[in-house]
Formats: C-alpha cells, sequence, structure tokens
C-alpha cells in the first residue's frame, strides 16, 4: 500500500456507531399511608422535645410569645383556683387574696333618685373601677414616673462620667472602690432614714432616695463598660494620632457644666418649697454654682483626652445603655419605699394607703401596674437601643 493511500484511509471519517438512549422511567411516590404520617408527627414531637431540653437552644420568637403567655395563663388559673367558691370555702383566705372577679371589677357605682330629685348611691362602684377614677391611678402613676426619672436622670449625670473616668484611669477607680463596693451592698431600706434626716420630707427626699439607691451601680457597670474596651482599639488611636486637647474639653465641659448648673437650680427650685422667696436665692444660686463645678469637673477629662471621648466612650456606650435599661427597672421598683414618707400623690402612697385601710384589691392592681408600666418603658428603651446600635443588638430581630 503506497503512503497516499494511507494517508486517505486515515483522513478518512470513522464510521458512526449507534448509540442505544437510555430511558429513565419516572416512578411516582408511594402515597402517605396514616401509619407513615403518624410516625413523622411522632419524630417531629420527638425532635421538638429533644431541642427543648438542649442546652442553650435558641426558640423562635413565636415560641417565646407562646411561653409567655402560657406562663401568665398558669398564674391566673392558679390565682383562681385558690379563690373560687365563697369566702369561707377557698383554699386560701379572701383576707389575704381576692378573686379575679374582686379585683378586677370595673362595675360603675350605681346611682338612685330620691323624692327630692337628689341622687343617692346606692352601691360603690367595682375596685378597678374605684382605684382608676376615685383614688386618681393615672395621676399617681404620672407622679411616681416623675419621681423616678428625676433620681434616675441625676444618678446617669453622675454615675457615667465617673464610671468612664475611672475606667479610663485606674488609679481613680481604685480610690472610688470602697465607696462602690459600700453603695451597692447597703441596705436599700437603710436608706430612708439617712434621707429623711438629709433632705427631710418633702419631694426632693424622694428624688435623691432613688438617686442614691441607683448611683454606685451605675458606676460599677459603668466601669466595667469602660474596661471592656479592648485594647488594640486604644493602640489604633495612638498610631492614628489621638491626643491631649485641652482646649477642646475646656470648651465642652463648660457647655455640658452650663446644663448640669441649669438642671440643678431647676430641680432645687421645683422641688424645695420656697425656692422662689427671696430668703432662697441664695441657697439657688449655690446650687447651680454646684452643679456647674461638678459638670466641669466631671466630663473635662472626658473630652479633653481623644482616646476617651472617639474611642473608649463610643465603643462602652451600647452596654452602659443597656446597663442603664436594666437599672431603670431596678429603680422603679424602688418607688415604693422612696413614698413610704409624707406622701398623699404616688403609686407607693396608694398602696400604703390601701395597706392601712385593708383595701387588699388596690395593692394588688397596683403591683401589676407598676410592672405593666416598667414593662413598657423597657420595651421602649429596648426599642431606642435597637435603633441606634443595630450592630450590637440584631437591629430589628
Amino acid at each position: 500500500m503506497s503512503d497516499e493511500n494511507k494517508k486517505e484511509e486515515s483522513a478518512a471519517p470513522a464510521p458512526k456507531k449507534d448509540v442505544a438512549f437510555k430511558t429513565t422511567e419516572v416512578i411516582a411516590p408511594p402515597e402517605e399511608s396514616p401509619d407513615m404520617s403518624a410516625g413523622q408527627k411522632r419524630s417531629g414531637i420527638m425532635s421538638y422535645l429533644f431541642r427543648a431540653v438542649t442546652i442553650r437552644d435558641e426558640p423562635s420568637n413565636l415560641e417565646k410569645c407562646g411561653y409567655a403567655l402560657f406562663a401568665i395563663l398558669c398564674v391566673i388559673l392558679l390565682w383562681h383556683v385558690l379563690t373560687i367558691g365563697a369566702p369561707e370555702e377557698r383554699i386560701i383566705s379572701a383576707v389575704t387574696l381576692p378573686s379575679l372577679s374582686e379585683t378586677f371589677d370595673a362595675s360603675a357605682p350605681v346611682y338612685e333618685t330620691d323624692a327630692t330629685g337628689e341622687k343617692i348611691k346606692v352601691s360603690e362602684g367595682g375596685s378597678l373601677y374605684q382605684l382608676w377614677f376615685d383614688r386618681e391611678l393615672s395621676r399617681s402613676a404620672i407622679w411616681s414616673l416623675i419621681r423616678v426619672i428625676g433620681g434616675f436622670v441625676l444618678a446617669i449625670g453622675i454615675g457615667v462620667p465617673l464610671g468612664v473616668n475611672a475606667g479610663a484611669f485606674r488609679r481613680l477607680h481604685a480610690f472610688m472602690r470602697p465607696i462602690s463596693v459600700f453603695g451597692r451592698n447597703i441596705p436599700i431600706a437603710a436608706l430612708i432614714p439617712l434621707s429623711l434626716i438629709w433632705f427631710g420630707v418633702n419631694e426632693i427626699q424622694k428624688v435623691m432616695f432613688i438617686f442614691i439607691a441607683c448611683v454606685a451601680f451605675i458606676f460599677f457597670d459603668t466601669v466595667n463598660s469602660i474596661n471592656g474596651v479592648p485594647d488594640k482599639y486604644l493602640d489604633t488611636a495612638y498610631t492614628l494620632g489621638a491626643k491631649y486637647k485641652w482646649r477642646h474639653g475646656l470648651k465642652w465641659s463648660l457647655i455640658i457644666g452650663a446644663a448640669y448648673a441649669f438642671f440643678f437650680g431647676f430641680a432645687y427650685a421645683t422641688l424645695v418649697p420656697g425656692a422662689g422667696e427671696t430668703v432662697m436665692v441664695r441657697p439657688l444660686v449655690v446650687t447651680s454654682v454646684a452643679g456647674l463645678i461638678i459638670g466641669f469637673a466631671l466630663w473635662f477629662p472626658v473630652m479633653s483626652f481623644q482616646v476617651v471621648r472617639k474611642v473608649m466612650l463610643p465603643l462602652a456606650m451600647p452596654d452602659i445603655i443597656n446597663s442603664l435599661r436594666l437599672l431603670f427597672g431596678l429603680a422603679f421598683g424602688y418607688i415604693m419605699l422612696a413614698e413610704v414618707i409624707n406622701t398623699d400623690r404616688g403609686l407607693g402612697a396608694i398602696i400604703n394607703l390601701s395597706q392601712r385601710r385593708g383595701i387588699k384589691e388596690h395593692i394588688y392592681l397596683c403591683l401589676i401596674f407598676i410592672a405593666i408600666l416598667a414593662f413598657l418603658i423597657d420595651r421602649l428603651i429596648l426599642y431606642a437601643q435597637r435603633k441606634a446600635f443595630p450592630y450590637r443588638t440584631g437591629g430589628e430581630k
């Protein structure tokens, strides 16, 4: 065979092979039998029970709401079981625990017109009606909120900047630690006679009681939040040129001190009786000057050191706000102690007066109202916290 023939044979196309295509048969899934669905349900229930006993398994938001509602229903059911029936047949005496119907009775009083045309009250209104309208529960709640917010804001104004300085300067923390330990461990009820000796029995005593009860905790949590800032951020700030700017600190600390002076003067003029008289002008001026000095002294180091103002305080602020949210609930719980002396307005005053008169339904209603009000304020602060720091609190979750 010549070379040309070999080239022609090699150039010729190879014969096509018959390709057999395989067809796949689509098999329909078998119909679910009742036994299979029951088995799947049992498997799902067992899986859920296994998750319920798994450590740190996070439930969904719907599950959390369901468990919370179930807990409330359990408390209501237990209350109903313990107080069902006639007063002499109940498990717990009606003197100790009134029934649900007696506590949440919102019926209005009944009046009849006599022969002369005058209205005569035949029956008193229900306990809830009397508490809301006759004893003005809403106004008392406003008075209690004013006292709590006043004392708590004053505690924030002192405890937060002092805690920031103590967290930044460890020797100041060592100096303040014994006072902080004493303030956090002293019994709260023991502060009542102390506040009465220092501030008398007027409105300023209630506000200062809340202040003394909260300022040590705010200081302690602020120090811990500042100490929680990693050193690498401070090193980075120093590398980028963070310095001590005393002129900036002087300007802003004077502005903040002026705000303190206004707040101190306004609080003194509002809370101290007769503060507007000529004789009381000098104490009012002294209080305002004291506010100016305190505000300047607390904020001058914070505003002067750039590493504190631009690094440590912003990074610690989410933890500080979260701590303040929790501590506000603690301050709200102290309102009964704050209003135990010489008070005719406020939630604590209603509770104390109801205890003396034996109106037990009003005591339970006030406690429930305080819990609901504190919860709503807590949710409001938490919403603002999530909006301000979505990177730390999960945003809209």
